[in-house]
C-alpha cells in the first residue's frame, strides 16, 4: 500500500478466511493488528495467527473475518509527530476496504497489537472511537503521555462508543510496570475491560504461549455463523 503521510510504501499482510467470497453481502469483520519493535508485518503469522483463524473458522466456532497486519518500518521513531497512527486511520483502513470485502461499519472492526504495537492500539483505538468497536493490548509497554494521557481519552469516550478491551502481560514482564497504571486507570475511569496478569516476560515464549487466547478473544467479538 502506497502512503503518501509517510512517504513509502507499506508492507501489508492479509490474512483472508479459507471460505473468503469477494461478493458475501455485508462483507467480513476485520482485525487490524500491530506487531512489536524489531519484528515486521509477519510477527503475527509467525506466532501462528492464521492457523488459528482456520481451525476456528472451519470448526465452525467463529464467524469468518480478516485480518489486517501492516508495517511499521520505522519502528524506532518517536511516538511525538510520528504519523504512523494517521496512515492507519485514514490511508490502510480505506485501501484495506477497497481493496477487501470488509464490513465498514465500526462494529466489523477491531484493533489490537504485542508491545509497541499494543501501545499504538491503545492509542489509535481510544482516540478514534468512531472507528473501532474493540481494542486488544497485549503486553503493553511504556509510551508516550503515560497513564494520565489514557485517563484523559479514556474520559473523552463517549458513552455510547465505549470499545470492548482486553488487556495482558506478564508476571515477570520487564514493562509490567506501565501496564498495571494503564489498567488501574481503566478501573478508575469506569471502563469495562478484561486484563489477564499471565506467568511469561516480554519475549516471543510469552506471546507465542498466549496467541490462541488472542485469536479466540478477536474471532469472538462477532457472533457465530448459525
Amino acid at each position: 500500500m502506497q502512503s503518501a503521510l509517510l512517504n513509502l510504501t507499506m508492507n501489508v499482510n492479509v490474512y483472508l478466511p479459507p471460505c473468503y467470497d469477494a461478493a458475501l453481502a455485508g462483507g467480513y469483520p476485520a482485525a487490524y493488528l500491530l506487531h512489536g519493535q524489531t519484528f515486521d508485518d509477519l510477527m503475527w503469522t509467525n506466532l501462528g495467527a492464521p492457523a488459528l483463524a482456520d481451525e476456528l473458522i472451519l470448526a465452525v466456532e467463529a464467524q469468518p473475518f480478516i485480518m489486517i497486519m501492516p508495517n511499521e518500518e520505522f519502528f524506532y521513531r518517536p511516538v511525538r509527530g510520528n504519523l504512523f497512527p494517521d496512515a492507519i486511520t485514514s490511508e490502510l483502513i480505506p485501501w484495506a476496504e477497497s481493496e477487501f470485502n470488509i464490513c465498514s461499519n465500526r462494529e466489523c472492526r477491531a484493533i489490537g497489537g504485542i508491545s509497541r504495537g499494543a501501545a499504538w492500539a491503545m492509542r489509535i483505538g481510544l482516540t478514534n472511537p468512531q472507528l473501532f468497536s474493540a481494542i486488544g493490548i497485549h503486553s503493553l509497554p511504556s509510551f508516550l503521555g503515560g497513564e494520565g494521557q489514557v485517563a484523559d481519552w479514556v474520559r473523552a469516550l463517549p458513552k455510547d462508543l465505549l470499545p470492548r478491551v482486553t488487556m495482558d502481560s506478564g508476571r515477570f514482564d520487564t514493562e509490567i510496570k506501565s501496564a498495571i497504571p494503564v489498567e488501574a486507570v481503566f478501573n478508575q475511569q469506569g471502563l469495562p475491560h478484561d486484563w489477564h496478569l499471565n506467568e511469561g516476560r516480554h519475549d516471543e515464549d510469552y506471546w507465542r504461549a498466549h496467541i490462541a487466547e488472542y485469536m479466540r478473544w478477536y474471532a469472538g467479538l462477532w457472533a457465530k455463523p448459525e
